[in-house]
């Protein structure tokens, strides 16, 4: 608007309507908020749930909560009739590594189309984890394929003596314990990217809010 009397208190105001698409004054995200939330929290969510099963074949733990010991084991008969048994529980832990390795999957899926920096690098400090173990997954069942999703072979895998198996997930050290405090990192940072992200677009995560446009923004329909 502008005063158009040259009379002081006499002025009027005008309306000016630029040309759709000729306004430039938008404000623009900066380069770690070109990503939606929606994209974002999926990456968060993703790396939480690794973190979670990474976390639990890692944990220490004695006795029938431990993955590794042995266990009073419930077997249903062909005739509908139940034993127990004591013995390894490989069926729980096989379902607990494919948890993982799903999950691992899901993560590497979910960062792909990220541009943030800090989300990439946290993703590529995960991954050089599992690339400095590439041969010890393989020793119990895990493929590494060239894009470095991991595959479970679940008959390698029942294989393997459950003393070997404890030793290599097992620990806060072991391979799965430094993964999960890797997707722990990958989480916070997709989280706060998230953050920026929403303040930055409005709910549907690809229009910049109203707020955010000068004057001439707000006639650019009209044309």
């Amino acid at each position: 608007y502008a005063p158009c009397s040259a009379k002081l208190g006499d002025g009027f105001q005008v309306m000016v309507a630029l040309p759709k698409n000729t306004n430039t004054d938008k404000v623009k995200p900066s380069s770690d908020t070109v990503d939606t939330a929606k994209e974002l929290d999926t990456v968060k969510d993703s790396a939480t749930a690794l973190q979670n099963a990474a976390m639990k074949l890692a944990a220490v733990k004695t006795g029938s909560s431990s993955l590794y010991e042995k266990k009073t084991i419930v077997d249903t008969n062909e005739d509908g009739s139940t034993s127990t048994r004591t013995d390894y529980d490989y069926d729980t832990l096989v379902k607990s590594v494919q948890s993982f390795v799903s999950a691992y999957n899901d993560t590497l899926e979910s960062v792909g189309t990220i541009e943030a920096s800090s989300v990439q690098q946290k993703t590529q400090w995960m991954t050089q984890v599992t690339k400095q173990y590439t041969d010890e997954l393989a020793g119990v069942g895990i493929s590494v394929d060239k894009d470095g999703r991991l595959a479970l072979d679940e008959k390698a895998f029942r294989e393997k003596d459950m003393t070997e198996l404890r030793d290599f997930f097992e620990g806060t050290n072991s391979a799965l314990g430094q993964l999960a405090r890797k997707a722990s990192g990958l989480a916070g940072a997709a989280e706060l990217q998230a953050t920026k992200a929403a303040s930055a677009y409005t709910a549907n995560g690809n229009n910049y809010p109203t707020n955010a446009m000068n004057s001439g923004t707000l006639f650019d329909s009209l044309f």
